[in-house]
């Protein structure tokens, strides 16, 4: 049976977390089902927004479980086994091979610099010999992150099915026409929150980490582009980059806690060096949430402000 194809919108799910760091088994397991039940399309799993990187293996194995379980086939999954070279990637990649996940995704190794064309060989060697297809995690904030020419290089590879660009632009979905990547069965998805947009231009499919708290508006906003609404998929845009705006009243993923808290979705989820909020800090970010609202705006709400601008124009 063939893999489902990536699209639409992939969370990056937070790891929820109890006192001494232990996983909140509880929590993870309704953000998972949270998420499904807002309509995402996939989940990704132990990605940055996860902090995989401060989690512990045995942890790391008791989370990719637990969403593997309570996903139970309904959706794709993809799990990050990102590490620093070809065998400590195909090592720490093989503690999860019995798991049911679609793909594996990696970023490049990122302790020190390397030559364009070791990275290159880095992806083409741990693709050959994965036992479950990859997508690249192109991300800034990691030395080697690959260019636009390398990625479509590496989309030749038949075992390299797609990539998570953390890409401020929006052009790279019209350069790298659709015709294209569906020859090479491949998917291009954006970590980029301007997802009417980029829809429109040619974009697979977006891995943002403000749709686990907000997904209802990140898929309807998704399925307003993808149907031409472009009246709608304006107006869920901007509600979108409100409510992203509120993520820079602290560190990122700080304000995320909070707005995942706030939703009931868990109480922590940033490991230790890493600090929540402070409360007068917290309340901000509620504040600013609730101002946009927290659910897709509704026709009759729209309407409703559209009349007010009619008659204030008038006026």
């Amino acid at each position: 049976m063939p893999l489902p194809r990536l699209h639409g919108i992939v969370p990056p799910l937070p790891t929820p977390l109890l006192a001494g760091e232990a996983i909140d088994t509880e929590s993870l397991a309704r953000l998972v089902e949270f998420q499904i039940e807002g309509g995402v399309h996939g989940l990704w799993v132990l990605g940055t927004t996860a902090r995989f990187e401060m989690i512990p293996v045995d942890r790391q194995r008791q989370v990719a479980e637990i969403v593997a379980t309570k996903a139970a086939g309904r959706l794709p999954l993809v799990l990050n086994v990102s590490e620093q070279g070809v065998e400590r990637t195909l090592e720490h990649a093989r503690r999860f091979d019995d798991l049911p996940y679609d793909y594996y995704a990696a970023l490049p190794p990122w302790y020190q610099p390397m030559a364009v064309a070791e990275v290159v060989d880095y992806f083409q060697q741990i693709a050959d010999r994965l036992s479950k297809p990859l997508v690249i995690y192109n991300a800034p904030w990691v030395c080697n992150q690959l260019g636009f020419p390398q990625l479509r290089q590496l989309a030749d590879h038949p075992r390299i099915v797609g990539c998570k660009d953390v890409w401020t632009g929006i052009n790279r979905s019209i350069d790298w026409p659709v015709e294209e990547r569906r020859r090479q069965n491949y998917s291009y998805l954006h970590g980029n929150d301007l997802v009417g947009l980029s829809t429109e231009l040619g974009s697979d499919g977006f891995v943002i980490s403000l749709a686990n708290a907000f997904p209802e508006i990140a898929v309807a906003l998704w399925d307003a582009a993808r149907a031409g609404d472009a009246e709608r998929a304006f107006r869920l845009q901007s509600q979108f980059a409100r409510l992203a705006r509120a993520t820079g009243l602290g560190p990122m993923l700080a304000c995320l806690e909070v707005m995942c808290r706030h939703r009931g979705l868990l109480d922590r989820m940033l490991p230790a060096p890493l600090r929540s909020l402070d409360a007068d800090a917290a309340s901000r970010v509620i504040e600013a949430i609730e101002a946009v609202g927290m659910l897709p705006e509704s026709s009759a709400k729209s309407n409703g402000r559209r009349a007010d601008l009619e008659t204030s124009t008038r006026a």
